[in-house]
Formats: C-alpha cells, sequence, structure tokens
C-alpha cells in the first residue's frame, strides 16, 4: 500500500501550483487533474478544500463493486492524504493512518492485508514531476495470500513485517529527466510458503526470516513527466478501437518517454537469515544481493550479484566426513551486455506505423533482433567471485559470447584454488566406496592446473567454437 500512496501523488501536477488557500475551485480543478491520468477510475478519489489544505482520498470501493460480475468481493480501507501548495511550485504531501485490504477473486486469488501504521510525507516539485524529498514508516504489517490453480491445491504465503521506513532525494538530472537515491528499512521480516500436498507427498512449508533489511536505490534520467503522458493517453483511449486509430500519438508519446531511465542501480543486505524447512534450519549471517540495469539506452546492460555468509546447514544433512567441504561463503555476480534496447524499442516501435492488421512475421522478428543484436551476440561475464570454506578458497571470472545465431559459445574463464590440502584432507576422511572415486577425480583436476606459489589455476579458454583447452592442453577440438 504504502507504494500506492506514492504513485497516487504525482498525478496532480498536470497544472501550475494552485493558489493559497484552498478553494472549492482549486478542488475541482485536481478532480479534473484526476480524470486526465485516471479516466473513468477518477471516481475514487474525492478532493475537499479545507483551511490551507486539500483532503484527498482515495476510496477503491466504487472500483472494487465494478468487478462484481466476475465475482470480486471485498474491501479495502480509503486512504486519505493531506496536499498543501507551498506557493513556489512544489507540494506537501502528507498522511497517516491504518491500512486494511480483503479482497477475493474465486478460484484465482484472496487477499488479506493489514498494516498497524503508515506514515509518509514528502515535497513534490511541479516542474521537476518528482518528489524531492520523501519519508514514510510503517509498522505492523500482516500479509496472506492465497493462490489457487485449476490443477493444483491452493498455494498459501504469509509475510509479516515488524517495522520499515523510507527516505528518499530527487533533483534535475544532467541528462534530462529526474536523479534519485532512496534507503529502505526493515526489522522483523518473516515469509512463510507452503507447498500444497500433492500425489501422497504431505505439505511442506518453509519459512524465511530475517532480523533486518536495508536496501538502496539510486537511478539517473528518470522520465518521469513523459511517462505519466502516457497514462493521460490511456485514459484518453477507453476502449481498443480509440487505442487504434491513435497508434501515432501513442508512439509519439513513447518516443519522447525514452530512455524512460538511463540507468538504476539497487543493492541490499539482509543480516541473520534463517530458513526453516522440513528437514532441518538453514542460516545465513549475511544475505547481500545487487541490481544494475541500464534503461533504453543504446548501451545495454543487465547485471545481477549475490553474496552469502556465514552459511549453516541442517544438522545431519551433510556427513561429518564432509563438513569442510560444505562453503562458509559464496559470491555470484554476472552480466549481459553488448546489446541495444534503444535501437530495438526504436524498431519495435516502428510497428505502430504500420496499417491496422499489417502482418508481424518473421522478417521484421529478424528487424527486431538485428537492432537488438547488432552484433549479433552478447557477451556474458562473469565478474570476480569466489568460494570460500574450511581452510580453502576457490575464486573465478570469465566471459562469454553467444547469440541466437552462433554456432557455440565462445569464451575464457580462470579459476584459482587455495588450500588444496585441505580438501584433500577432507576427501581422504571419506569412506572407501567414495574415496577412491573423489581422490581420482580431485587428482585430475590439480594434474591440469599450473602452479602459483600456494594456489593452483586453471586457465579456461574456447576461443573458437567447439574448441576447449586448460593451460594450453586441448580437451576437445582445436589444432
Amino acid at each position: 500500500m504504502k507504494k500506492l500512496a506514492l504513485a497516487i501523488v504525482p498525478f496532480l501536477l498536470a497544472s501550475p501550483a494552485l493558489a493559497q488557500p484552498a478553494t472549492q475551485q482549486g478542488a475541482d480543478h485536481l478532480i479534473q487533474v484526476f480524470q486526465t491520468y485516471f479516466g473513468a477510475g477518477a471516481q475514487a478519489i474525492s478532493v475537499v478544500a479545507k483551511g490551507d489544505a486539500y483532503d484527498l482520498t482515495l476510496d477503491v470501493q466504487p472500483l472494487i463493486a465494478q468487478g462484481k460480475d466476475a465475482g470480486l468481493t471485498g474491501s479495502v480501507s480509503p486512504l486519505a492524504m493531506q496536499l498543501v501548495d507551498n506557493g513556489d511550485g512544489t507540494w506537501g504531501v502528507s498522511m497517516d493512518q491504518a491500512v486494511s485490504i480483503n479482497l477475493s477473486l474465486p478460484k484465482a486469488l484472496d487477499v488479506r492485508e493489514k498494516v498497524a501504521s503508515f506514515s509518509f510525507n514528502g515535497t513534490f516539485d511541479e516542474a521537476l514531476m518528482a518528489f524531492t524529498q520523501t519519508h514514510s514508516a510503517f509498522s505492523g504489517l500482516a500479509l496472506v495470500e492465497t493462490i489457487y490453480s485449476p490443477d493444483a491445491p491452493p498455494q498459501t504465503v504469509q509475510m509479516a513485517i515488524d517495522a520499515g521506513s523510507t527516505e528518499s532525494t530527487a533533483q534535475a538530472g544532467a541528462a534530462g529527466g529526474s536523479d534519485f537515491d532512496a534507503t529502505f528499512t526493515a526489522t522483523g521480516l518473516a515469509e512463510t510458503m507452503t507447498t500444497p500436498a500433492m500425489q501422497g507427498e504431505p505439505a511442506m512449508p518453509v519459512t524465511i526470516k530475517a532480523e533486518s533489511l536495508t536496501e538502496t536505490v539510486a537511478g539517473n534520467q528518470v522520465m518521469g513527466a513523459q511517462i505519466l503522458q502516457l497514462a493521460a493517453w490511456v485514459a484518453a483511449h477507453p476502449d481498443p478501437a480509440a487505442m487504434e486509430a491513435d497508434q501515432g500519438g501513442l508512439k509519439t508519446i513513447l518516443t519522447a518517454a525514452m530512455p524512460f531511465f538511463g540507468n538504476i542501480h539497487a543493492t541490499g543486505t539482509a543480516a541473520m537469515v534463517s530458513v526453516d524447512t522440513p528437514i532441518g534450519a538453514m542460516g545465513i549471517e549475511k544475505l547481500g544481493f545487487a541490481v544494475d540495469l541500464n534503461g533504453a539506452v543504446h548501451d545495454g546492460k543487465l547485471r545481477g550479484g549475490l553474496a552469502i555468509s556465514g552459511l549453516t546447514l541442517p544438522a545431519g544433512l551433510v556427513p561429518d566426513w564432509a563438513a569442510p567441504l560444505v562453503p562458509q561463503a559464496f559470491s555470484l555476480d554476472m552480466q549481459v551486455t553488448e546489446f541495444d534496447p534503444a535501437a530495438a524499442i526504436t524498431a519495435a516501435l516502428s510497428a505502430l506505423d504500420m496499417p491496422a492488421g499489417s502482418p508481424s512475421g518473421a522478417e521484421f522478428d529478424a528487424k527486431l533482433q538485428a537492432a537488438l543484436l547488432p552484433k549479433g551476440t552478447v557477451t556474458i561475464t562473469l565478474n570476480p567471485g569466489s568460494l570460500t570454506g574450511a581452510g580453502y578458497e576457490l575464486t573465478y571470472e570469465g566471459d562469454m559470447v553467444a547469440g541466437p545465431d552462433t554456432e557455440m559459445p565462445t569464451g575464457k574463464a580462470t579459476v584459482t584454488l587455495t588450500g588444496a590440502d585441505a580438501l584433500t584432507a577432507a576427501l581422504n576422511a571419506a569412506p572407501d566406496d567414495m574415496k577412491a572415486q573423489a581422490m581420482m577425480g580431485f587428482g585430475m583436476a590439480q594434474g591440469m592446473a599450473k602452479a602459483e606459489g600456494d594456489k593452483l589455476v586453471w586457465e579456461i579458454e574456447a576461443a573458437t567454437p567447439g574448441a576447449l583447452s586448460v593451460n594450453g592442453m586441448a580437451l576437445m577440438g582445436g589444432n
């Protein structure tokens, strides 16, 4: 609901700042602004002038009632916020209340959510079309969601958060749009997912808990004003026929909104994570993650990373002799580059110039692929990562070039092992029926490695399709 509250307010900013004090004429104008962006959905919003502020209420019950023919029932507590015209092109926005949601769609979804308290305050800049600063806080969040499937028993997810807060700022971007940064913190997180019983197997509940979660998000060149124009276009074209008749207008709006955003980068850390399963509990002292994504620009990038430390497994899951082999920390960081989202979207938008009913077959698909992949391939990079256990560390990095029309991927990688003696000692403690095979495989790997001090290094090369070598030794293909 926090996201919903934040999403509503920007639609106010289609006109110059209203004069103080608040007036009925100003309230009526705000309703007109909402109709511009929400269309018929604006009936859920009311605005009342009160002193120097406008009291805005979002009550979605009329919208829920519209879904009664589909079986939609339930209730959502109205959201009440106060808007204050600061007289300088900015608006003060605030709210403070409890939130309750109860929705049901037969044979599809049930949602029950409560937030004991939720508060928000911020300053919205009309010229920037973004909040220049915000602060929100909530406590006592509880969510129960049941998903129904025609081919399987219902699946239920329960989530709870003791408390959380968000801070954000924004300013004009050097390349246009706005640049922003935000932080989110929460404590006392818990989520339980239950796999339904099927084919004689019992239900499998899994509960994930974390003492705390911290996230940071930063973005640049977010084209908020232009993206809002897309909402206005949808509201102005309420049926498919109207949309089809104005494809040129849609193309103009989407073209103006590019690149939608320049880059968004997010990182987060969850502390003291536990995962309770029917076979026991797993613990993680720290779980970190990162996402780095470019928008519709020529230099495409999609990057994701995961890091785990302080890993413990359920008691008895691993035999005593294998315990030293179990990693205690792990990191993986991968990215995809060398693709062109801007060219691909531009090519896709050209379809809006075609007459209605024009075919979009193999020729058009080939045009999109050529635009997205100007080199015919992408580069998949494994950034430096590691796997660490008792007395050993394995590090790895590399890259690979692949594409839909390439025969086989090509690339190279470097793998380095420190602490081979610790692994050898652990394998020597294995039962006799397992030790011989394990030692043989590890011995072969050591035989292909090159020693650099106390490290073993494997330089893996696949420079041409079908060829693979390790430290210059051809394993397949090659000369």
